[in-house]
């Protein structure tokens, strides 16, 4: 061979070690609230739900092992974007997901577009980033969004009542949700009262609750999530409100356990995830995550189980863990599991699937512990989830 040939075969040589190296195993990082107010709804239960994806496939990918870690931001962006660096950085890892506080998921995402890396949003709800921060090289927004939110409760604004009063929590998620829901209550006939901005982990919902009472409203929307949409409720309940509630953290079952149908008994909520409870894959996937858990699993911690097992079917069937390789896969493969019967995922990386207007029983209406919510509808997620060419993603311009 002459020294061409042989330089050739020694460049050939190094790039299949160094694939060979990049491709040695499959990292996970599950980024959520470990120990604050979103940890019921998400936490430790999102950590385990992506543990079982994994294990659907004998915890390898075509060989190569499959490793789920996790990390507390503690709702705290520079905490988030400090992990994420490291785990992209040092440990590898392939893919973040769940991350659930919108304001961390802004900072998590910029670094993952500089390092080519993959990121599923699951808790995380801001609009935005199917919109004008859209990455879907890159990016996957996969359980629900502020836009899908305020035209599910948009669509059933002649149920609720005509007159709202929003109680929003101050940062990136509260504001998205706000902004979100405004123009589909207009747009379907209602009036908004007023509006009051509390500060995340807030303690004491007195003042806010006596503005909204104030105000006479049919309805009050509690824009916020965790623990302060339950201590807003609580103070409502207290305050004896007469109004209707939509409490859009309200999908935490353990944390509406603990609450107690008492106090959340005939409020509202829009859950992305339209469970199927007459499913027997459903009956069992539930069965196993309580014998683990010791809980019922929440829409989040269900859609972080469905986002990994989505990507993980992507990583088997291209045997890459390349981004762009394993989003276009996953566009091509209708998301059927537990958590959605008729999932897609479209170009601006928004998955589309139905969700569910629910409200929650009476203690007298319940039949067991876990027995909290009865559906009220049913929406289709191409009704709800914003039009693909009115989200302004930068990346699909002119195609």
């Amino acid at each position: 061979m002459n020294k061409v040939g042989l330089a050739l075969a020694a460049v050939l040589l190094a790039y299949s070690s160094t694939a060979h190296a990049e491709f040695d195993r499959v990292k996970i990082g599950v980024l959520t609230d470990l120990s604050g107010i979103y940890e019921s709804g998400t936490g430790n239960g999102s950590v385990e739900a992506a543990k079982m994806a994994a294990e659907e496939f004998g915890g390898k990918i075509n060989g190569k092992p499959i490793e789920v870690i996790a990390g507390d931001h503690q709702n705290k962006p520079d905490v988030g974007a400090t992990i994420a660096n490291r785990w992209y950085d040092i440990d590898k890892a392939d893919l973040v997901t769940e991350v659930v506080n919108s304001a961390v998921a802004f900072a998590v995402l910029d670094i993952t577009k500089q390092k080519n890396k993959m990121l599923i949003l699951n808790g995380a709800g801001s609009a935005d980033f199917t919109g004008k921060l859209c990455a879907p090289d890159n990016s996957v927004h996969w359980v629900y969004d502020t836009y899908e939110l305020g035209a599910a409760v948009g669509e059933t604004a002649g149920l609720l009542g005509k007159k709202w009063f929003f109680i929003s929590a101050d940062y990136a998620f509260g504001a998205a949700l706000e902004a979100g829901l405004r123009p589909m209550l207009l747009k379907n006939g209602a009036e908004i009262l007023g509006a009051v901005k509390h500060p995340l982990g807030n303690l004491d919902f007195s003042s806010y609750v006596l503005q909204a009472q104030a105000a006479n409203p049919d309805v009050i929307a509690l824009n916020s999530g965790g623990d302060d949409t339950i201590g807003a409720l609580k103070a409502i309940r207290e305050f004896g409100v007469k109004a209707k509630v939509m409490g859009f953290g309200l999908d935490s079952p353990t944390g509406v356990r603990a609450m107690g149908l008492q106090v959340a008994q005939g409020a509202y909520n829009v859950t992305a995830w339209a469970r199927r409870d007459d499913d027997p894959e459903t009956k069992a996937w539930i069965a196993k995550f309580m014998e683990r858990r010791k809980v019922f699993p929440g829409a989040f911690q269900v859609g972080t189980y469905s986002g990994v097992r989505s990507y993980l079917k992507a990583v088997e069937s291209t045997n890459s863990t390349d981004p762009k390789i394993v989003i276009a896969k996953m566009r091509q493969t209708p998301v059927r599991d537990v958590f959605t019967a008729d999932g897609y995922l479209r170009a601006d990386g928004r998955m589309v699937h139905s969700v569910a207007l629910v409200q929650y029983k009476s203690p007298a209406e319940s039949t067991g512990e876990w027995d909290l919510s009865k559906v009220v509808a049913t929406l289709k997620g191409d009704d709800v989830f914003r039009p693909l060419n009115d989200g302004g993603c930068p990346a699909l311009a002119g195609k």
